[in-house]
């Protein structure tokens, strides 16, 4: 069992114990979950590349109406989280807040947009607001993260299936049991990356939104991109690795070079001694 999915079927089965003391305490205990925690992971290689529909409208904390296709031209790092959970999803988006500020090779907002949504079809304005304040984005995060509902459930419904995203209604718990996700799109709009929030830490952050880029870096941006070169997802944990491959390679190509080198400056001076010999 990978560290994700262990972690996901430690979330799911924990006890709820209501009482005290000894066999009251044994009666009260809720059965663990029978869930699968993999219901709770996305199939990132039968998802990755897919898009959403451009023309999938949202309405933003503000009642502002804008479609999918207005954030095209650059990267977009999604959360679907919902408003009225007062657990996980505010831990989910209260992280990334925290990883945000320590990412310095990407900015949001100029390098990615950053987005919230809701999958809750009965989110509205009010519980957008409240959600968002709870947040306390006193920082230059506040003016451009946007935290906007789907305008249609038809479109909610449709274009999570499309991405893997499954959730649903515990009546027991009364709560959504959904991933806890950071999903990157290219600019393009197609999925790039899936991160699980308990797995990543900053480096992940700014290594997958320099990833979801597709390769559209500017001349001034050469370090990034070979910063992004050097590393790749592993999809056995979760995150990015350097990638040994790759230096292996970088090195033996080195190794060749500097070789290659020494063996022409060695005939070079072969050739003048011989010459030198000659005039003697």
């Amino acid at each position: 069992m990978t560290r994700r999915r262990a972690a996901m079927a430690a979330a799911l089965a924990l006890p709820l114990v209501w009482g005290a003391g000894g066999a009251s305490a044994q009666y009260f205990v809720r059965p663990e979950s029978a869930l699968n925690p993999a219901v709770l992971q996305i199939d990132e290689r039968a998802v990755l590349g897919r898009a959403i529909d451009p023309a999938t409208e949202f309405v933003d904390q503000n009642g502002r109406t804008f479609r999918w296709g207005d954030l095209a031209g650059k990267p977009t790092l999604l959360v679907l989280s919902y408003y009225t959970c007062d657990g996980s999803c505010s831990i989910i988006n209260a992280t990334l807040h925290e990883l945000l500020k320590k990412v310095r090779r990407v900015k949001p907002g100029v390098d990615f947009n950053l987005l919230t949504v809701s999958f809750d079809r009965r989110d509205d304005l009010e519980s957008t607001g409240a959600f968002r304040k709870h947040l306390e984005l006193a920082d230059d995060l506040a003016p451009v993260w946007t935290f906007a509902t789907f305008k249609n459930e038809a479109d909610l419904k449709a274009q999570t299936a499309k991405i893997g995203f499954k959730f649903f209604w515990s009546v027991d718990d009364g709560l959504f049991v959904h991933p806890g996700v950071y999903l990157f799109f290219s600019p393009k709009g197609e999925l790039a990356r899936v991160l699980y929030h308990q797995d990543v830490d900053a480096d992940d952050i700014e290594l997958a939104a320099l990833d979801a880029r597709d390769n559209q870096f500017k001349p001034s941006e050469i370090v990034d991109y070979a910063i992004s070169f050097c590393y790749s997802y592993n999809y056995h944990d979760g995150k990015y690795r350097l990638s040994i491959p790759i230096f292996v390679g970088v090195g033996a190509l080195a190794s060749g070079i500097l070789t290659l080198a020494g063996s022409a400056l060695a005939f070079k001076l072969r050739r003048r001694d011989h010459a030198g010999e000659s005039m003697a």
